[in-house]
Parts: structure tokens; sequence; C-alpha cells
């Protein structure tokens, strides 16, 4: 039996801030709570429309040491308006001729919602995706169910599951549909990818997306399309596939658990394969920097036509980044055009880790002067008010917690989320400065409390986050902190505010930022969730900012 009951009461969730030293204030309003009755869930964004902010939710149940994602479960669409203290929910319901479909994703596009479904006819041998559209109006699934790819699988005896990918292009007019068909030991055995416009008609697609190499191991790591439906593909080329993983891992030893690291040696390159209807032939370039080794990169494409690419490098065959990069990149002549690159600052390179955990580390790679294991998730560059532009890295470190039950071993994957880096440029986009926010957030099982949220204002950026810190004890693997507002100012100035403080965490459930919505430039709209599991509710939660 489907159980969701809804009971929804209005409390007051925080009061709001103030303080002349940080020189702004941020206001938060009433939340809405949600009793789940039995179940926790978790949010993803979908945007907003007029004033109604859109999140999809998934079903969880809570175990006693993870949190598993019930099949059962249908998703739900909430549509919120805090300023009328209402949110509408809609259990999302798929099936296509008498037969149930399986949820993939649900998108936001011109102000339409476009709900993405499959189903795998094993008798045909052939999977199948369907689009939807989800009417905002009375906040139901229309019945224009439409086939967006169907994928024969007959050739392959030894498919197991399709996964899919979808990407929009940054004006809304153009949807990336990517496909790949897997084995049973999750080897891809075929690529493709369909090109719609924003009412889901095929433009134009790809059946044979692949990349041939003689040893080693490759990976597709973004998807991105064009606003003239052009398609770019970045991929990792990892030349030994025997250090893909076991070559950098170190342990960090707790009182009762071991957390194992998994770190990404250089001995990697990024690939970038450019697809056009207008031609057969690929483009393919592969990114290097003059002695440098790129340790992660972002591409986009620009109105110009060029790839913008922004990332950081560290030295040549080494792992720990010393500083930033920004180019643009030109398809046709394979050149690079406007690189500039800035090394950090020795204060900026502090070490993030324990001694131990560092001891640990060094001991586990050939390099003993290795000092951030840490990978960068690079954000796309933006552009403020007065034309100056920017983007945010992230420090993230995946691993594995081996904890020991009575006579049951169980094996809990670990994020790690840590300091931010802004990159800014100049009108000449020049780097012209490098701005570090430090937080501190370790968290098992799922992320949704981790990470960040951003936005803009007055050419001010503000950045909004949780902060929890490794403990090992007998009943705790983590301690909750104080989550912050960090305003950063045009000359790299920060200021802040606690918004939470950790002494309420047993009352108050903790904001997931990762998943929220930037309203109208100066609001932030999200979820926030209990970690007891004494209480199963939502709250929806909105600050405000004014200065």
């Amino acid at each position: 039996m489907k159980k969701h009951i809804l009971i929804i009461c209005f409390t007051l969730f925080f009061t709001a801030i103030y303080s002349q030293e940080i020189g702004f204030q941020n206001k938060q309003s009433e939340g809405i709570r949600m009793k789940m009755s039995n179940w926790v869930v978790e949010s993803r964004e979908l945007g907003m429309i007029d004033n109604f902010a859109y999140f999809l939710m998934k079903p969880y149940e809570k175990t006693y040491s993870n949190e598993i994602m019930l099949g059962t479960q249908n998703h739900f669409i909430y549509k919120c308006d805090l300023n009328k203290n209402i949110i509408k929910a809609t259990e999302l319901v798929l099936e296509h001729d008498k037969k149930e479909l399986d949820f993939e994703k649900a998108i936001m596009v011109q102000n339409k919602i476009f709900v993405f479904s499959s189903f795998q006819n094993k008798k045909d041998k052939k999977h199948y995706l369907f689009a939807q559209n989800y009417n905002t109006n009375n906040e139901s699934l229309t019945n224009n169910i439409k086939i967006a790819a169907e994928l024969d699988y007959s050739g392959f005896s030894k498919f197991n599951n399709t996964i899919f990918d979808l990407e929009v292009s940054p004006d809304g007019s153009k949807i990336l549909v990517f496909y790949s068909l897997l084995n049973k030991s999750n080897e891809i055995i075929r690529s493709g990818f369909n090109i719609y416009d924003n009412e889901m008609n095929l433009l134009w697609n790809n059946n044979n997306v692949s990349a041939q190499f003689s040893g080693g191991y490759f990976e597709f790591s973004k998807f991105s399309v064009s606003n003239t439906g052009e398609v770019y593909l970045l991929g990792q080329h990892y030349k030994a596939k025997e250090n893909y993983w076991e070559n950098a891992k170190f342990s960090s030893r707790g009182f009762l658990t071991k957390d194992t690291y998994f770190v990404d040696m250089p001995n990697y390159n990024y690939i970038l394969y450019h697809y056009t209807n207008k031609t057969d032939k690929v483009e393919e370039y592969t990114f290097e920097l003059p002695k440098k080794f790129i340790r992660n990169i972002n591409i986009q494409p620009s109105e110009s036509g060029n790839v913008i690419c922004s990332g950081f490098y560290s030295d040549p065959k080494k792992v720990s980044v010393v500083g930033s990069f920004y180019f643009e990149l030109n398809m046709a002549l394979q050149s690079v055009e406007n690189l500039s690159t800035m090394d950090f600052s020795k204060e900026m390179l502090t070490k993030d880790l324990s001694q131990e955990e560092l001891n640990r580390y060094r001991r586990s790679i050939n390099n003993k002067q290795e000092w951030d294991p840490y990978s960068y998730l690079i954000g796309d560059v933006k552009t403020k008010q007065n034309g100056d532009r920017y983007f945010i890295a992230e420090q993230y470190l995946y691993g594995i917690k081996k904890q020991i039950s009575g006579n049951t071993v169980y094996y809990l994957p670990i994020h790690i989320y840590n300091d931010l880096f802004i990159v800014n440029l100049n009108k000449e986009n020049q780097i012209s400065r490098i701005d570090k926010i430090t937080k501190r957030q370790y968290w098992l099982v799922d992320d949704k409390f981790s990470s960040y949220t951003s936005f803009e204002k007055n050419n001010n950026l503000y950045f909004l986050f949780n902060t929890f810190e490794k403990k090992d004890t007998f009943f705790k693997n983590l301690e909750i902190s104080d989550s912050y507002i960090v305003k950063v100012d045009e000359n790299g100035i920060q200021k802040n505010s606690i918004f939470k403080k950790k002494k309420e965490d047993d009352k108050l459930p903790i904001p997931s930022l990762k998943y929220s919505i930037n309203t109208r430039g100066n609001a932030v709209v999200f979820g926030a969730f209990p970690i007891s599991l004494k209480h199963h509710e939502l709250i929806f939660q909105q600050i405000t900012i004014t200065e």
C-alpha cells in the first residue's frame, strides 16, 4: 500500500537576523511545515514559474544505517507559494497503454515542465523514453505523452539497462537526450543522442557516439547543447585503467570507523567532441596547457560559436591544485584564444586535512609533497550587472566508510564538500582576483544537506551553506555545526551571518541548500529536512536579503 499522508500546518521556522557589523539583513519567512508520516524525502529544484516555486520530491525509507529509495513509490511535484502559505503536491503516476513506466527526470524549459519516463519491452527488445507535459494550472500530467527515444538493443545479447542524461541549451530552445546502453557489467556497449526543440519535436540525432582508445578507461563527464543545437561532449581518458581507483586511495582512522578516500591521480586528460547536423565529421580536441596539468575543467558553448573553458590546474604529473585558468576554444581552428591563468597565493594553499590524514594520503602516493587530494567542481562562467564575470569552484572528495555492527559490516559512501573558490574575470576576460570561502561539510550516505547555493545582488555575491564536522564516537559520525550566509562584495571583502545555530539542530530541520531556487535575485526558496529518525517532516522556507 502506498503511504503518503500529508498534514499541513504553519509554524514560525526562524526569526529575522540583523547585524550592523555585517551590513545586510536576511529575513526568513514563516515556513510551511509538512508532516510526512513514516517518510523522509529529498528535494530537487525545478525552477520558478510566475511567483510559484516547483520542486521534485523523492520518497525515501529510513533504515538503520542508510537511506534507500523505494522503487514502488511514485515521485511528487510540489508547487509552493510562500506568500500565501500554500503548497500543492501532485503524485506522478506514470502509465502508458496500461503499462507502468519508470521515472527518469523532470526538467523546466521556458516556463514549461516536462516529465520523462521509460519502459523496457523485453519481448521486442526495445527501450523507450517517453516525454509528457506537467500542467502547472491544474497540477496534473497531461495526456500528450510521446516517444522521445526508441532504442533497439536486439543486436546486443548482453544488454542489461539504459541510462539517460538530459540537458537544456542556455536559452531553453533545445533539449539534449544522451543515452548509453549498458551490459550486465555496467559497461557501455553503445551511446547516442537526440536533439529536440522546446516542444519535444525531434530536430536531429546521432546513434553512434563512441570514443575508441587502445588502452585505459574513458567516460563522458559533461553533456552540453548550444542554442543552435550543436552538441559538445566532454570526457576523461584515463591512460592506465588499473590506476583508475586503486592507485590513489588513503585512509583516516577513527575510534570506531575507518574512512577510505579516493583521489583522481593525474593519469588522465580531458577530450572534447563536437557534433553538428551540418556534417558527419566529428571534431575532437584534447585539452592541454603548457607546463600545467588540467586538474578539473568546465565547458559551456558561447554565442560566438567558441567554447568557454574554465577550471583549475596543478603542476605536471601532480595532484595538488596551484592555480586557475580561463580561455575560449575555437573548435574550427583548434586553437586556444584569450588564455588567462593565475596562481594561488600562499595564503590560499591551506591544508584542509588533519596532519594524520595528510600523512596517510602522502603514504598512499608516490609524491610525498602532495597536500591537496580534492577534485574541484567547476561552475559555469556568469556575468554580474556591472559586466564583470566570475565562476565558482568547490572542493569535493568521495570516500567509503566501513562500519561494523555486531556481525554485520556496512559500507557507507562519504561526501565531503569543503572550501569555495571564486575566480573573478574583468571585462577583458582576464583573471583579476581569486577569493576563497572556508567551509567544512562531512556527510554520509547522501549529500542533500551539503554543498551550497548562491546568488547575486547589486554586484555582491551571497552564499548560503551548512557546516558539518567529522566526529567518530559511539553514537555520532558527524557534528552538526552552524549554517551561514556569506557576502562577498566587489572587492572580495567577506562578511557573514549565522542563520541557523548548531544548538537548534534537534528542533529545526536542516536546509537542503544544494537543491534551492533563486527567486527574484535576492531571495532563495529551499526545503529543509530533519536529521532525527523521530521526525518525518519537510519545511519550505524563504530567505530574503536586503542591503
